[in-house]
């Protein structure tokens, strides 16, 4: 008869609890585990572990931290020497200040540059103190206000005075006197203090004088070759010399009246002077001026003409004593 092996039903309740008692013996069986140096045994027989001791570690309140601790910091003299009380920058900070005043730096030298070139663009064309806004002595004036003590500036205002000062020379020998009169005002508004104006003044003075004299002087002689000298100066003044010419040597074209008009308009050349040609007669006046005109062929005279009584030639210059002789037969 042959026996076949039959498997008995487990539950797994059962299995469980099996599993469980071997797990509780092997634990009986080590050594118990000391704690702190002390075995704990529960009331089964079985040494658990004591939880080690916590220690007390202080803490402080949230309260009593300080926010600037938190916050980075740039080292600067406050960290080294706490009595500079200075506030903490942070470089970015920093970076934009010291920008901004380059910047400003820049734009302030950048405006002068400008207006310094405006004025000298404007006193080229002769634009000194007109026309309103558009004139050198105003572009001066604004850098002044940024920078008093401009040396640029303030060598370009001596200019213009200086200029002034060509231009009435300009004008009394042109017998312009009112607008000498301007130019001395407008170069007294850019520096009432400029040593010029009292000599500007002088020359307008010594020209309305001279008017004067040749005004109130006696009618002209035949002869008419004489004149009165001027006085001796200690510095140079506008001068106006009257040569007188017969009508009659005129119209015979003397050869030595042409002689000595082109001595004459030969030293009115080297002291740059302008003159005035009067004859009652067109055809007169033209040899005369024909005759001084010829004296230097690379040299055109400076000469206006004029028909009127007696016949003369008026030259003015600028020197401390007449230089030019009185024709004589």
């Amino acid at each position: 008869m042959i026996l076949t092996a039959s498997r008995l039903p487990l539950r797994p309740c059962s299995v469980i609890f099996s599993s469980m008692l071997v797990i509780l013996a092997g634990c009986a069986a080590q050594s118990p585990i000391e704690t702190q140096g002390k075995p704990v045994s529960n009331s089964q027989g079985v040494t658990l572990a004591q939880p080690a001791a916590q220690v007390d570690t202080p803490v402080t309140p949230i309260s009593a931290v300080k926010l600037d601790s938190l916050a980075p910091r740039v080292l600067d003299a406050a960290d080294e020497n706490p009595t500079l009380l200075q506030p903490v920058l942070k470089n970015d900070d920093i970076k934009v200040q010291v920008n901004k005043v380059l910047v400003d730096n820049s734009m302030a030298l950048d405006s002068v540059v400008f207006l310094l070139g405006e004025a000298g663009w404007a006193f080229s064309n002769d634009k000194l103190t007109t026309p309103k806004a558009e004139n050198a002595y105003y572009f001066l004036t604004q850098v002044l206000d940024q920078d008093p003590n401009n040396k640029q500036a303030l060598d370009a205002l001596d200019k213009i005075v200086q200029r002034y000062y060509e231009l009435l020379l300009s004008s009394l020998k042109k017998g312009k006197v009112e607008q000498a009169r301007v130019f001395w005002s407008r170069a007294k508004k850019v520096n009432p203090q400029h040593q010029k104006l009292s000599a500007m003044k002088g020359l307008i003075d010594d020209y309305l004088a001279r008017e004067k004299t040749l005004t109130a002087a006696a009618p002209v002689t035949k002869k008419a070759i004489s004149t009165v000298a001027g006085p001796i100066t200690e510095t140079p003044i506008m001068r106006t010399q009257v040569l007188l010419l017969e009508a009659a040597l005129i119209n015979q074209q003397d050869e030595k009246l042409a002689k000595w008009l082109t001595l004459v308009a030969q030293k009115a050349q080297s002291l740059q002077a302008t003159m005035l040609i009067v004859a009652p007669k067109d055809t007169q006046a033209r040899w005369v001026y024909k005759i001084m005109n010829s004296a230097d062929p690379e040299q055109r005279i400076r000469a206006n003409i004029k028909h009127t009584k007696p016949a003369r030639v008026e030259i003015t210059y600028l020197a401390r004593k007449d230089e030019l002789e009185i024709y004589s037969n």
